[in-house]
């Protein structure tokens, strides 16, 4: 299945917004219980500790292995859950101090896999309004002036 990877610091696809925000995880493939030989399907009540439009930091205390398909719910402020196929990318498996000060709990890093237009629509539209107002892009709908060439 998979293995435990830890996190690569490098530079990422999409800028990583601070949102803790209550998420319901569930594993995509069963595992097997090695003492009764049953398949079971994990599912746990999580938070993330950070939000992009490629993916989420989710803190929790039983990690799973990266490489790991899930479900993630995630309960937006607009009373309605968005739902999003994903991809364990890397596991934090223990305290770590990545700033002086302050320790980063446990957990994993996932990549959404698969998502509707209309699901990364609703993503884009929350992680905007979180940004300060100087910093939100322009709307790709507003008229854009373009350079005149004069013609000879």
């Amino acid at each position: 299945m998979g293995v435990w990877r830890q996190p690569n610091m490098g530079i990422q696809r999409f800028s990583r917004i601070t949102a803790t925000l209550p998420v319901r995880i569930s594993t995509v493939d069963p595992e097997t219980d090695p003492s009764t030989g049953k398949h079971f399907f994990r599912s746990s009540e999580e938070a993330t500790a950070n939000l992009s439009q490629g993916g989420a930091y989710v803190r929790s205390w039983e990690p799973l292995e990266a490489g790991r398909r899930v479900v993630v719910d995630i309960d937006l402020p607009d009373a309605r859950d968005l739902q999003l196929v994903a991809r364990v990318a890397w596991t934090q498996r223990q305290l770590r101090s990545s700033r002086p000060g302050e320790l980063d709990s446990p957990g994993y890093g996932i990549e959404f896999s698969e998502a509707s237009s209309m699901e990364l629509a609703r993503l884009e539209r929350y992680l905007d309004s979180l940004k300060p107002r100087d910093e939100k892009p322009r709307s790709i709908d507003a008229p854009m002036a373009l350079p005149v060439t004069p013609q000879p």
